[in-house]
């Protein structure tokens, strides 16, 4: 093989790898990052979407309480789960303290669910149909967003 045709394919090679460093690296955002983004973008959106200001404030500000309610039950999922290896960690933790804690985290999914599901009604209550829609994109990826950021715990 001659010289100029061996650095060619040496290039080449260079290039294919660099190219799939590049292309296999990721951005590593948090996902709480993603979510706030994704509350911002549906703010943006209510305010291009929604013309009468009475409602966009309110609208807004229900967006306001859901990010809130979502950020509480993040916190206290952390804390269940903290409290639940703490119980497991001990050997000699009765079956009873598991079940007391377990019903517990039932109840408070069950507020927390109620809670954030009331929220969300009131804002969707809160715009018109054609509003909804306008706005259905951008409320659908912060709610997803919010889901990712509560798994990623």
């Amino acid at each position: 093989m001659s010289q100029p045709f061996v650095r060619a394919i040496g290039a080449l090679l260079c290039i294919a790898v660099a190219s799939l460093v590049v292309a296999c690296a990721k951005d590593d955002i948090a996902p709480v990052d993603v979510e706030k983004q994704a509350f911002e973008d549906l703010r943006a959106a209510i305010v291009e979407a929604i013309t009468d200001p009475v409602r966009e404030a309110e609208t807004i500000r229900l967006v306001g309480v859901l990010e809130e309610d979502l950020a509480a039950l993040r916190t206290n999922i952390a804390a269940r789960k903290s409290h639940v290896r703490e119980l497991n960690a001990n050997y000699d933790t009765p079956r009873s303290d598991f079940e007391a804690v377990l019903a517990g985290i039932e109840a408070e999914v069950r507020d927390h669910k109620r809670r954030v599901s009331e929220t969300n009604r009131a804002l969707l209550a809160n715009v018109t149909a054609e509003e909804r829609s306008a706005i259905a994109k951008t409320h659908t990826k912060a709610m997803n967003a919010s889901i990712t950021t509560i798994q990623s715990i």
